[in-house]
């Protein structure tokens, strides 16, 4: 679900809103970040569903409804625009936003595996300015800082939108849902097949998507029950076996640490060493030296 060919992308980039980053996240996720200088937004056609949260500004960004003001923006604010639902908005200053453009099918599914209920009598609600420290802490601290090009963080950042998606389903939807109870994890032939894929692929931006793709089971259902299995999540995971490989591989001075980098799947040397440092305390080249 590449973001460029969403309807709420193209409306932005009409309006004169600049692109930043972007990153698709698959199984029916995106995200995107804008800089949106002065305008009018108009949203009628989306057959998808978006959610924005402000980064920077927005006092000066307002929602109409016809003539009348239905709210303004700032720092935190989260806007919910389900598919289908119109939207009027007028940009009178420069702010900065972060858009979650999820699928509705993938969003009716994540409503009936997380809360056991028929999704067809249930709908996204249309919300404008509401602040909630949850979503707060996703979007600024975890997937606002991360690296959305880098094959480290790719699964990260596809574990935050599906957090970020749940949240959604229990707390902004027409019922008061409850998420199901989770009976058990997974079993010892399918742990067994993920994390033969998780090593085979470990230089790559493997993702939540492909290991529950990779063993038929819905991202959903394959974070809980690896939790359940596992102790952690996916992503805790990756890491540490990214973070095992690179102690291996640091006890041949003759590979370098750009190279040891690559093959465990960091973007760079330098992400490598602060991922490296937050999980043993030491640097790449210390370890190196104290092994």
């Amino acid at each position: 679900m590449r973001p460029e060919e969403l309807y709420v992308y193209k409306a932005l980039v009409e309006v004169g809103a600049k692109s930043g980053r972007s990153a698709d996240l698959g199984e029916g996720l995106s995200l995107s970040t804008w800089r949106n200088q002065k305008g009018f937004a108009v949203y009628e056609r989306a057959d998808h569903h978006s959610m924005s949260y402000y980064l920077e500004g927005g006092k000066d960004t307002r929602r109409h409804s016809g003539e009348r003001c239905i709210g303004s923006g700032y720092p935190g604010a989260v806007c919910i625009m389900p598919a289908g639902v119109r939207s009027e908005w007028s940009i009178d200053a420069s702010f900065r936003f972060m858009h979650l453009y999820f699928d509705c099918t993938w969003f009716d599914r994540t409503l009936a595996e997380s809360c056991d209920v028929d999704p067809s009598g249930i709908e996204l609600r249309d919300l404008s300015f509401r602040s909630d420290p949850v979503i707060e802490q996703i979007c600024r601290n975890i997937i606002y800082p991360l690296d959305w090009q880098s094959a480290a963080d790719q699964m990260a950042l596809s574990q935050a939108g599906q957090l970020l998606v749940q949240h959604l389903v229990r707390h902004y939807t027409s019922r008061q849902l409850e998420p199901g109870f989770c009976r058990g994890g997974l079993s010892p032939y399918v742990l067994r097949r993920v994390k033969e894929y998780v090593e085979a692929f470990l230089d790559q931006g493997l993702t939540v998507t492909e290991l529950a793709r990779s063993v038929d089971l819905s991202p959903f259902h394959f974070t809980r029950m690896f939790r359940v299995s596992e102790g952690i999540s996916p992503h805790q995971y990756v890491l540490q076996r990214r973070i095992e490989k690179a102690k291996y591989l640091l006890g041949d001075n003759k590979v370098s640490l750009s190279e040891i980098a690559h093959d465990c799947g960091f973007s760079s040397q330098s992400h490598m060493s602060t991922r490296f440092r937050r999980a043993t305390g030491l640097t790449p080249q210390s370890f190196r030296r104290l092994s």
